[in-house]
């Protein structure tokens, strides 16, 4: 059996599992933006063994999803307790998550919409975007700025920039949530500018989670990026299906453990042949993924994505099996543009809490298989010291000369100006250390760097050093500072021997949780 059906069946065999699923109508839940310290925070006590669950690489979670990995956390905690660095942690997620404790410990939840977080930053930042090689077929038709990668497609001004940030979220009835996350934000360059990162609404069929709007997503285990799909672009908005919570299959594929789907369908930009004339409007956008927890410490996540049709490129009835098993590959008869791999991740309780993850993933196929590879792999060790107060993550990232590039939709996979996966790029290197120091029960300092090597098989590759320390405290009980300064060195800048440059970038912000 080829690699597309095996990923095929283990796909569709999620969603007919899913759908007879019952669940409770309080497991409809918002999700946590991906911008939430509250992913480090799970991070980090998994790594110190204080969870027994696996989290998926299918983010963003749910609240209730982290309430049910918090309460597990508290029953290990009572056994065994916290180091004195976590304490504090620990207590403000119980804060931020108190209504979905309240559910979890039989309780009704009760309908209502409200201000959960309020965010102020003030930044500036020198230096231009930089720019993949821009003719058509050599390279994505996008751009981004070293220091400021998955930010849900957001570019600094130059020089000075304030950006105030808001987050609403609730229930309007037992089977209904919303959330709303407008941006505001000011610079020399744009002047005033509003804009939604999130706003969705989510209802359930059955055991079936329905979620309709704008929500960034990212799916994978890496730090630095995902290479498949995550947020260094502009949330797309469309349909998004999940089941509401984990569960197992029976029969043949029970050997899989626990199983989690995810399906998102959206649309592309109308005026992509602005970018280049050969390009296609309005292509859509599918994304499909099954996650499986077959061992307690393992976890693997299938997916496919596809930029497919658009107009004058419309499939017929006959096209659709095509797509799905992916023998289209004439470039007269090319309708869509597929991505498909596996990503993992291994917990190793054995070695300190030692975690490993990778990704795999084909862009095109040759007859069935994969010809076109892009790779990342990670380790993160969360007890650097003994008592965890030092961590240490490290990564590789490798994408071919053809990756985000493709022969029917020139301008890449790109949408709005941005690479939907990581903004490597292609043909490029990628180097990545994060080195933690959690200095009290409040307080946590990075120190992070960065080699990313682009068009590193030419005779002229362009090379970004990026170094920056970030801090992060609490002022008062709800009140949190962030702070983070870097500057990246620019080696043959736009590609041209021996143009050097430095971006810059520093930025604080007060957070204010209710």
């Amino acid at each position: 059996m080829s690699w597309k059906k095996v990923l095929t069946a283990g796909i569709m065999t999620t969603m007919l599992s899913c759908g007879v699923q019952a669940s409770p109508s309080d497991w409809v839940s918002p999700n946590v933006p991906l911008s939430s310290p509250l992913y480090r925070y799970i991070e980090k006590l998994d790594g110190l063994g204080y969870l027994r669950s696996m989290p998926t690489g299918a983010k963003p979670y749910t609240r209730l999803q982290m309430a049910k990995w918090l309460r597990e956390i508290q029953a290990e905690a009572a056994q065994r307790p916290l180091p004195k660095y976590m304490r504090g942690i620990t207590k403000q997620m119980e804060r931020e998550l108190a209504p979905e404790l309240k559910i979890l410990a039989g309780e009704q939840a009760v309908p209502s919409l409200s201000l959960k977080e309020v965010k102020l930053e003030a930044a500036t930042y020198s230096g231009a975007a930089l720019r993949y090689r821009q003719a058509v077929g050599a390279g994505p038709l996008a751009g981004y700025q070293p220091l400021n990668v998955n930010n849900n497609g957001y570019r600094y001004g130059e020089h000075g920039n304030v950006v105030a940030l808001a987050w609403l979220a609730g229930k309007l009835s037992q089977d209904m949530a919303v959330a709303l996350q407008p941006r505001f934000s000011y610079d020399s360059d744009q002047h005033g500018d509003v804009s939604l990162i999130s706003g969705y609404i989510t209802s359930r069929l059955n055991g079936i989670a329905v979620q309709i709007g704008k929500d960034p997503v990212f799916w994978g285990h890496g730090d630095s990026g995902s290479l498949i799909l995550g947020n260094n672009m502009q949330p797309l908005t469309g349909i998004k299906l999940s089941n509401l919570q984990p569960y197992r299959t029976r029969g043949l594929f029970r050997f899989l453990g626990e199983m989690n789907f995810t399906g998102l369908y959206s649309e592309l930009e109308s005026n992509r042949t602005a970018l280049t004339e050969n390009e296609v409007d309005k292509p859509s956008f599918v994304a499909l993924r099954g996650d499986f927890t077959p061992q307690r410490n393992f976890t693997f996540g299938l997916t496919l994505t596809s930029m497919l049709g658009g107009k004058g490129r419309s499939l017929s009835s006959g096209d659709y099996w095509d797509w799905l098993l992916g023998r289209n590959d004439e470039a007269a008869d090319d309708k869509w543009n597929n991505i498909a791999g596996a990503d993992f991740k291994l917990r190793l309780p054995h070695w300190q809490g030692v975690q490993l993850y990778g990704e795999l993933y084909g862009e095109d196929q040759g007859h069935y298989h994969p010809i076109k590879m892009a790779k990342r792999g990670g380790i993160y060790i969360p007890r650097l010291s003994g008592d965890g107060a030092w961590d240490l993550r490290l990564e590789f990232a490798r994408t071919n000369g053809s990756w985000y590039v493709h022969q029917l939709y020139t301008a890449g996979y790109v949408y709005k100006g941005n690479i939907i996966g990581d903004p490597l790029g292609h043909d490029a290197d990628k180097y990545y250390l994060k080195l933690g120091r959690y200095l009290t029960k409040d307080s946590r300092l990075f120190l992070c760097a960065d080699r990313t090597v682009m068009e590193r098989s030419t005779a002229i590759p362009q090379t970004i050093n990026s170094y920056w320390l970030q801090y992060h405290t609490r002022l008062r009980e709800d009140v949190f500072f962030d702070g983070s300064v870097g500057l990246a060195r620019i080696s043959n800048l736009d590609f041209i021997n021996g143009l050097d440059d430095t971006n810059r970038f520093a930025a604080i912000s007060v957070r204010w949780v209710y």
